[in-house]
């Protein structure tokens, strides 16, 4: 029985070790942590679906990415992306907050001293959720930005930090919905899409990190453009294929994944 019990000892702290230890797995020296919505993690319908019924994920949060942005990002710099993503992300109003996805990133020991980049890009699912109620939206972009700011900076703290702004969407108060491109007023559109562009900017100006506007590159390439960079609701014809409407089509992601990849130290 005594020799039993230490054999069940034994046992027991080989498992522990082995399978059930909490210590996390070594990073790569030097990695870029990439966190965000659906922008960037570019999920298709299918792998949505599969991923909200719990049956794929491969993202470090349990979402689900084309790898697309990373894949341009790591072709440019040849950075090592570990990827945080999740279609429904926001810095505070729904889906899965972002400093929340740091922290995950944190206790999995990729975010850490040796981390050389934090790449964010967020902020559109705090904006349409709250309509009218500006002040609302205002509120969790800024609090979460800092919140999330101030995570990385914690746990990376030699890590450039970078909020990534969206490409332009709007052109000239006005946005389309279908392949035709045939202009439809959409004021609120244009107003929300500058909220948010200076908002992202200000906060990121204000607690240490850098912004990265994407609105240079994205100039003609609006989703009135017949060289858009987005999926209209109806876009039988896309210059490019893309994964969803509403999002990046291909050139998109492909210009906003080199864009970031420039941007890295």
């Amino acid at each position: 029985m005594k020799n039993f019990s230490k054999l069940a000892a034994i046992a027991a702290c080989t498992a522990a070790l082995v399978g059930g230890s909490t210590v996390a797995t070594a990073a790569v020296p030097g990695n870029t942590v990439l966190t965000g919505d659906s922008v960037v993690a570019n999920p298709n319908f299918l792998d949505y679906a599969q991923n909200r019924a719990g049956i794929k994920a491969n993202t470090k949060v349990g979402c689900i990415t084309d790898n697309s942005i990373a894949n341009e990002m790591t072709r440019v710099s040849g950075a090592h992306v570990d990827q945080y993503q999740c279609a429904g992300a926001s810095f505070g109003t729904g889906g899965q907050h972002i400093d929340d996805t740091l922290r995950t990133a944190a206790r999995n020991g990729d975010l850490n001293p040796e981390t050389r980049n934090v790449v964010i890009h967020a902020g559109a699912n705090d904006t349409y959720p709250h309509k009218d109620n500006i002040a609302a939206s205002e509120h969790f972009l800024r609090t979460g930005m800092r919140s999330a700011i101030d995570v990385a900076h914690h746990f990376a703290p030699n890590a450039k930090v970078t909020i990534v702004g969206y490409p332009r969407v709007s052109n000239n108060n006005s946005a389309c919905l279908t392949s035709a491109t045939i202009p439809i007023p959409a004021s609120r559109v244009a107003s929300t899409e500058e909220r948010l562009q200076n908002t992202l900017r200000e906060v990121a100006e204000q607690n240490g990190a850098s912004f990265l506007d994407a609105h240079p590159i994205s100039t003609g390439h609006d989703n009135c453009s017949p060289d858009r960079w987005w999926v209209n609701l109806v876009d039988p014809l896309p210059p490019a294929p893309g994964n969803l409407p509403l999002h990046l089509n291909a050139n998109g992601t492909h210009a906003l994944g080199e864009l970031i990849g420039h941007s890295l130290k």
